[in-house]
């Protein structure tokens, strides 16, 4: 399986190697190095660039207000050290880790299943669901456009998308399938060890740290299923579930000093708790994870239907726990609803494996297996294609797209940014459109007023404030002395034109207003509050004293 591993790997890498060799022969824009959810790609390469320049605390580099770092995001921050010390690209060294982690994720699964069943069959069964498995929103998208499901959405749902995204949510999918495996096991009729260094105990310490530093709503699921396992232990045996409960300690009392530390950021931070409080992912409609799970979840049903009756010890407890207790986190009161994605997909092909070796099988005529099995895969593949080729799409044969995207750049500011990288002056704060905003600090050492709608805090106000300049609304605020910060750089481009135009494409009444001023003062006094720096053709840089 390494190799089929191995294979699936490189599939994720195919559309970014594509994208870089179109972006050599094309000298008009610049492809950034993300295709998949290309905003919160920028926030990751933000978070290894404070690595790369010595940090280990967390700052938001898309708020222009000072303030305290944390002890956040330390697998990106420890990239970025990796980066300084090995002398590659904050981008190299990303997609490195990102291939990494993936190989390790499809290892683990493959691990998980083969933990669970002793024939080949099933285990391939399970294998080849959980790695090209997806859902019906390429179906469903062809109908409603407007409809989009969690599988072509929500990255972390799914391994093959987790794997062409980034590299934290597969080293969290592996996390799990390894907790879930050594879980299995323990919990089997028999085993009486206790845990310890060479039976998995010390292994469920170690990931839950692991979990608890790189994605803790992961652990939220997985957690609470071992608390109704040890429940339900004790009503159905009516003894104290000291066995079940020393095990499920393993991976509760590690996460907890992270818990703590993090509610206590977040009440004493001011700036990360705004941030934090901003920061919502809720679940979509009903209906967009039903066409997301698709037929995965449409086999699954008799599995889980079993499981329910029967409420076996050997496995499908925990794992049906596992499920429900998921599912119903999807629709919890908890600002991070859709991060509970994350691991969903491995009870349910759990299930539906079960149910095709239990159920299906039977009722399928054995000269039709082959056939169903085929056209089964046939329908789950589909939405594989549309999340790896449709970023491609936009940042290749339709630059347009994948400008407004923010995919790409066009190369002035590129230029721009080569510019404040060398020449700029570390922390100062960067006023740009939106698109470009979102990029800087992953490319320089500056910050920004608005560039993203969850690390810009307060985002509203400042997207506001943005908004007012580029249109001529309001000249004052942003270069007055009433704000926390105060703007250095100020862009004036085709990105910022065009943000400054409705969406019929018509500018609005005062646009432009504010960068005359600008360009009108640092013309007439060159020794004056603003200096004019020409990058290439369509991008000016004013710098403000």
């Amino acid at each position: 399986m390494i190799i089929i591993s191995g294979v699936l790997v490189a599939l994720t890498l195919v559309p970014y190697a594509w994208a870089v060799i179109a972006n050599e022969s094309n000298d008009d824009w610049q492809f950034l190095g993300m295709l998949s959810n290309p905003k919160d790609g920028a926030t990751y390469l933000s978070k290894i660039e404070q690595g790369e320049r010595g940090a280990w605390l967390f700052e938001l580099r898309h708020t222009p207000e000072e303030h305290d770092g944390a002890g956040f995001h330390t697998f990106y921050l420890f990239l970025g050290h990796t980066s300084r010390i090995t002398g590659l690209s904050s981008r190299l060294v990303f997609h490195l880790a990102r291939v990494a982690t993936s190989l390790f994720m499809f290892i683990a699964l493959y691990q998980f299943g083969a933990t669970v069943w002793v024939r080949q069959r099933p285990r391939r069964l399970f294998f080849a669901l959980i790695s090209v498995g997806s859902g019906l929103g390429w179906l469903l998208i062809l109908f409603d456009p407007n409809s989009i499901s969690v599988d072509l959405n929500v990255p972390e749902a799914f391994p093959l998308y987790s794997a062409y995204s980034n590299p934290h949510f597969p080293l969290s999918i592996a996390s799990l399938a390894l907790i879930a495996s050594t879980y299995l096991i323990v919990f089997r009729r028999g085993y009486t060890e206790q845990p310890s260094i060479h039976n998995g105990g010390l292994g469920l310490i170690l990931l839950s740290m692991l979990l608890a530093l790189i994605q803790p709503t992961a652990l939220v699921s997985i957690g609470g299923a071992l608390v109704l396992y040890v429940g339900i232990r004790y009503y159905l045996t009516r003894e104290f579930p000291s066995h079940e409960l020393r095990w499920a300690a393993m991976l509760w009392l590690p996460a907890i000093p992270f818990a703590v530390y993090d509610i206590a950021v977040f009440r004493f931070n001011d700036v990360m708790g705004e941030f934090n409080q901003q920061n919502q992912t809720p679940s979509p409609a009903v209906y967009l994870y039903l066409f997301g799970y698709g037929l995965l979840l449409l086999v699954a049903i008799p599995g889980l239907v079993r499981a329910f009756r029967r409420f076996e010890r050997d496995g499908d407890q925990l794992m049906l726990l596992w499920f429900v207790v998921n599912v119903i986190g999807l629709y919890a009161p908890f600002a991070l609803q859709r991060r509970l994605n994350l691991g969903l997909v491995i009870p349910l092909v759990y299930f539906a494996v079960r149910a095709l070796e239990d159920y299906w099988f039977y009722r399928v005529s054995e000269k039709w297996r082959a056939p169903a099995m085929i056209a089964l895969i046939v329908f789950i593949m589909p939405t594989n294609l549309f999340v790896l080729g449709l970023p491609l799409f936009g940042a290749v044969a339709a630059p347009d797209s994948g400008l407004e995207a923010g995919l790409l750049v066009e190369a002035d500011y590129w230029e721009a940014f080569e510019w404040l990288e060398k020449h700029g002056e570390e922390d100062a704060v960067v006023l740009a459109a939106p698109n470009i905003s979102l990029w800087i600090p992953a490319y320089t050492a500056q910050v920004v007023v608005y560039g993203h709608e969850f690390e810009t805090v307060p985002n509203e106000e400042r997207l506001e404030q943005v908004e007012d300049w580029y249109r001529g609304d309001d000249c004052e605020t942003l270069l007055g002395e009433d704000l926390p910060f105060e703007v250095r750089y100020i862009f004036d481009g085709p990105q910022e034109e065009s943000f400054a135009e409705d969406d019929d494409g018509d500018p609005y009444p005062n646009a432009g207003k504010c960068m005359d001023i600008v360009q009108q003062e640092a013309e007439e006094n060159p020794d004056g509050r603003f200096k004019q720096e020409v990058i290439g053709d369509d991008v000016t840089i004013y710098i403000v004293d």
